[in-house]
């Protein structure tokens, strides 16, 4: 089968990686699904990692037992342990212990990918050792890589970086069978910048010598099997350029402010995207967040996003005037409708920072809209809300503490940010799922 994929012009596209980039990487984790493919993807930039100080960690999401499954002389269990042997010998190479190693030990070639039996299993224990080590860089495959534990390889960290308490890493995907196997469905759309390659021209004899430590996928070292895997010379010269290539797309590396056709699209479909007016889990977080402003009469009020209207319902009891903003004009106008008769509850159509009101507040809400911004975007808002809130006024934050794909940052982000502002902090709490911070000036 021929590829679908471009080579030429998809190496043309890709953006060197400077040697700052490469100097903020502290923690890289490289999900490898067979024993071969850190070799092949990304070795050059594992020796450079290491070299600089680094930490780097290995998942291995497959046994690796079917590459010669008609092989008398090693069949799966023997070939298993071998190709464990190979990957510690090519990570040793690599100057690297093997006990940087984890082995998941999926079945080979059936790897449970989203909703097959295993598949929770396997990411609630990567979601464990995401929290454990923080990553700030995670090396993955292609989420359409044309390999199905390649694929079901980037969908197990999707969603456990989903079930789990991290700050949002950097996520660098590397094609393999990409290069041999892609149709036109499987080929990347990539933005500008979106690909990046790494000079490895000094690392290129090491990287060799690490494919070469897979020898039962490079040589005819299990000879038994006419039908067995082996790596191509022409497969391997795709990796052995001088250059190793990743992308970086901003679908899973969001770093700009969702826009007002992210909401628009979103309650087009469904006017209640987030399940607020019926869900027992929104109830009991507002009932929390209510409880969490000290209890007194605002004058002035001010919420962020107040989306349809259920929270503002509660809030608007505090203030003597509630201004309630939303990205959103279909939300915006839902909420109308359900606040027609508080005539002190004002709604205005923008976003944030732009179009932040000029008024100053005794009381700020922001709950589940800071992880919205990207960094920069909320830097300002936070140096709007330190100018706008009068003295002694009160700003509450509420957000999930998970990770969602689409969002530039996490909960637990935004309100670091704020806990190094020059408000004082009163209180705060948090569940398995979401935190509450109380802020005064």
């Amino acid at each position: 089968m021929d590829s679908a994929f471009k080579i030429e012009s998809f190496e043309q596209s890709a953006k060197e990686i400077s040697v700052s980039d490469l100097k903020s990487i502290n923690r890289c984790l490289v999900l490898v699904p067979h024993p071969d493919d850190e070799s092949l993807a990304c070795a050059g930039l594992i020796a450079k990692l290491n070299k600089q100080g680094a930490q780097v960690k290995f998942i291995l999401t497959t046994d690796g037992s079917q590459s010669h499954p008609n092989s008398k002389l090693y069949p799966a269990q023997r070939l298993a342990k071998l190709r464990e042997e190979e990957l510690k010998e090519a990570i040793t190479l690599l100057g690297l212990s093997p006990n940087t190693i984890s082995f998941y030990k999926g079945r080979d070639s059936a790897l449970p990918a989203r909703g097959e039996d295993g598949f929770e299993n396997l990411v609630s224990r990567l979601a464990t050792d995401l929290d454990g080590f923080k990553p700030d860089l995670v090396l993955v495959p292609y989420e359409l890589d044309p390999h199905r534990d390649h694929r079901a390889t980037w969908q197990m960290l999707m969603a456990a970086l989903e079930r789990g308490n991290v700050n949002r890493p950097r996520i660098w995907e590397y094609p393999i069978w990409l290069y041999e196997l892609a149709d036109e469905r499987d080929l990347p759309k990539l933005g500008n910048d979106e690909l990046k390659y790494l000079n490895i021209a000094s690392e290129i004899e090491l990287k060799k010598k690490c494919i070469n430590a897979h020898s039962s996928q490079t040589t005819k070292l299990i000879d038994d099997d006419p039908t067995g895997f082996i790596l191509s010379e022409k497969m391997i010269a795709n990796f052995t350029t001088g250059r190793e290539y990743f992308m970086e797309r901003g679908k899973i590396n969001p770093n700009a402010s969702l826009s007002e056709d992210y909401f628009e699209t979103l309650y087009s479909s469904n006017i209640d995207p987030w399940n607020f007016e019926k869900s027992e889990y929104e109830r009991e977080k507002y009932a929390t967040s209510i409880q969490a402003i000290p209890q007194r009469q605002y004058e002035m009020g001010l919420e962020i996003g107040c989306s349809i209207g259920i929270f503002t319902n509660m809030i608007q009891a505090l203030c003597s005037k509630l201004i309630a903003m939303d990205i959103s004009g279909t939300a915006l106008q839902e909420a109308k409708i359900r606040l027609a008769n508080q005539n002190h509850v004002e709604f205005r159509l923008g976003g944030i920072p732009q179009n932040f009101p000029s008024e100053h507040f005794d009381l700020m809400v922001m709950s589940e809209v800071g992880y919205y911004l990207s960094m920069d975007d909320l830097m300002v808002t936070k140096n709007l809300i330190e100018k706008q809130l009068n003295a002694g006024g009160i700003l509450l934050l509420v957000h999930w503490t998970h990770f969602v794909v689409d969002y530039p940052l996490s909960g637990d982000e935004v309100h670091a940010c704020f806990l190094n502002s020059s408000l004082k902090h009163l209180n705060g709490s948090r569940t398995p799922d979401y935190r509450i911070d109380v802020f005064q000036k």
